[in-house]
């Protein structure tokens, strides 16, 4: 069905294997019903495979969270500057969530956490054809009004958990929904300075020594910087710069 807002073409399911795995497999029919769409948003009440970071599950019960895909078309955006499309969906997540009066910050490279919980996670698939990407599939895990969790994650937390009562999930997605053509215009713009500056103001443990772990071992380092391509900059505690792209190094704590 067509969503209240012209830019987004909406299709809601009740139960899925993943929400990522419907959009990329039914992208060519999506496309063919959202018509002039900018955004495709593929919802569901419940998904039996949702997928993590670093290859894990996200675990989520059902019709106590949002689980949301979107599909977009970024032909404007060259792939060295696809992390400025994370960068403002991360964005537009953290600042529907944050009008719900709590403190919501991004963790790099695309997580969002209150104090020191998980509360969202995003996963990235973009397609890459010359030098533009031709399409990019977001999936969104966000905890709403889920107070237990079976699963290994060291630190998960919810919107109920915080705020101590039942949030309206259909209430959080249409704020959601309403921040994402607005942020993704500012990346069809060129706006890469102020997306990075809005970034990096909300990210987790910038000023800080945190504990991390990469193919070296444990270490403790604060951010010293985040490049356009989305790689990050850590300094340790001897003074030297260590580098890392995704999934090459972990925030313990």
């Amino acid at each position: 069905m067509a969503d209240e807002l012209k830019e987004i073409f909406r299709v809601h399911l009740g139960v899925v294997d993943s929400t990522n795995r419907y959009a990329r497999d039914e992208a060519h029919s999506l496309k063919a019903s959202a018509g002039n769409a900018a955004i495709i948003a593929v919802t569901a009440d419940n998904q039996t495979a949702g997928r993590g970071q670093r290859g894990n599950k996200w675990l989520s019960s059902g019709g106590e969270n949002v689980l949301l895909t979107i599909l977009v078309e970024p032909h404007f955006l060259a792939p060295v500057r696809q992390f400025a499309l994370s960068q403002a969906i991360a964005l537009a997540v953290r600042d529907a969530m944050q009008k719900y009066g709590i403190a919501v910050l991004l963790k790099w490279p695309n997580d969002i956490y209150v104090d020191k919980k998980k509360i969202a996670g995003m996963i990235f698939e973009n397609k890459i054809e010359g030098n533009c990407i031709a399409e990019s599939i977001v999936g969104f895990g966000i905890n709403v009004n889920q107070t237990i969790f079976n699963s290994d994650a060291p630190n998960p937390t919810s919107l109920q958990i915080e705020l101590g009562h039942e949030v309206d999930r259909a209430v959080l997605l249409r704020k959601i929904i309403k921040h994402l053509p607005k942020m993704i215009e500012m990346v069809k713009g060129g706006k890469y300075n102020q997306l990075a500056f809005d970034y990096e103001r909300r990210l987790y443990a910038l000023d800080k020594h945190h504990l991390y772990k990469d193919a070296e071992g444990h270490f403790k380092a604060q951010i010293h910087a985040i490049a356009e391509d989305g790689m990050l900059s850590l300094m340790d505690e001897t003074g030297r710069v260590r580098h890392y792209y995704f999934n090459e190094v972990q925030l313990i704590r």
